[in-house]
């Protein structure tokens, strides 16, 4: 049985009064990806019940790296090895220094009669340069008084035993000069076996040489031997110099210098020694005589500042460069000799 006609006519009116919404929200939401994730979600409904679908961020805009300069081509190996080549001369000894591990090697590798015959030819000449060079080394120094070491310290034991004697003799005079212009404190406590020790020393060096010695007691008590029995009881001093150790020497140049001349317990020797240093650096004595104090003659020292001032023609000249260096230590010994002691 076919529907009556008024029904048939009022659905057509529904479904025109109902198109435009329908429409529209089809629009609406073909606009909204929310919209059509939900449209597709029975579409994909194998992905299952709590899959949901995430839209990618955009891209990142990627900025163009600045250009850089083309790189500038490297020298062929030939060329430099040809540059090599042309500023060192065959068989010098900038060469051989270069060439002959290279003939080692080579002869090590390859051990055929040639290559190592090869090798040990320029070893040879490397050698016979050495030689030659060492004969006229003693030639030159045996004639030069500034470049021949036995001139500063002779290599004869006699020679060398005869200059340490005087240098000795010297020094006991130049300290016993030093004792009539300073005194040497001795920092010392009672119960300090090395000051002990070090107080025989004192003895010893006050009756060769008579430099006063002023005994110090950081302590208060005296030594354990009764050596220096009338001393005195620190207010400062050790403190003034950095002394928190025992025993402990210093020179005391009047008016008011003092100059630390060392920590711990020292022989005779290494005392008489570090007097003389600190006396020189004092000024209490002149170079010229702390020279006399050494074994060796002092010739003059090519350290000097004013050394740095030599002309570049100078130094591109054998003889010149040898003739400067010559009289500047020339010039050094005269002004040691004839220094004048204060």
């Amino acid at each position: 049985m076919s529907p009556p006609r008024s029904l048939l006519l009022l659905l057509s009116v529904a479904a025109i009064g109902i198109a435009p919404f329908v429409t529209a929200d089809v629009q609406r939401e073909g606009n909204n990806p929310e919209a059509i994730a939900g449209q597709s979600f029975y579409q994909g409904k194998s992905e299952g019940w709590f899959w949901y679908q995430e839209y990618p961020e955009p891209e990142p805009e990627v900025k163009k790296p600045a250009s850089l300069p083309s790189p500038q081509p490297l020298p062929k190996p030939e060329e430099v090895v040809k540059a090599d080549r042309v500023e060192t001369k065959p068989f010098t000894s900038a060469w051989i220094r270069a060439e002959l591990p290279k003939f080692r090697d080579r002869a090590m590798d390859d051990p055929t009669r040639e290559n190592v015959r090869a090798y040990y030819y320029l070893q040879r000449m490397a050698m016979d340069k050495a030689t030659k060079f060492s004969e006229m080394s003693t030639n030159v120094i045996m004639r030069d008084p500034f470049l021949d070491e036995d001139s500063r310290r002779p290599q004869a034991t006699y020679a060398a035993n005869a200059m340490a004697r005087e240098a000795l003799d010297k020094r006991n005079e130049v300290v016993k000069e030093i004792g009539t212009k300073s005194g040497l404190f001795f920092f010392f406590k009672g119960n300090c076996i090395l000051c002990t020790e070090q107080a025989g020393v004192l003895v010893a060096l006050r009756n060769a040489t008579g430099v006063p010695i002023i005994p110090i007691s950081l302590d208060g008590a005296p030594l354990d031997n009764q050596l220096f029995p009338d001393f005195k009881i620190d207010s400062g001093q050790a403190e003034q110099l950095g002394i928190y150790q025992t025993p402990a020497l210093a020179l005391a140049i009047p008016p008011s210098t003092t100059e630390v001349v060392g920590f711990g317990a020292v022989t005779l020797d290494t005392l008489l020694n570090r007097i003389v240093v600190v006396a020189r650096d004092a000024g209490l004595i002149s170079t010229k005589q702390y020279q006399s104090t050494q074994p060796v003659f002092d010739n003059g020292l090519l350290i000097s500042k004013e050394l740095q001032s030599v002309d570049k023609e100078v130094l591109e000249d054998p003889a010149q460069l040898s003739q400067y260096l010559q009289d500047h230590l020339r010039e050094t010994v005269r002004m040691n000799n004839d220094e004048i002691a204060p």
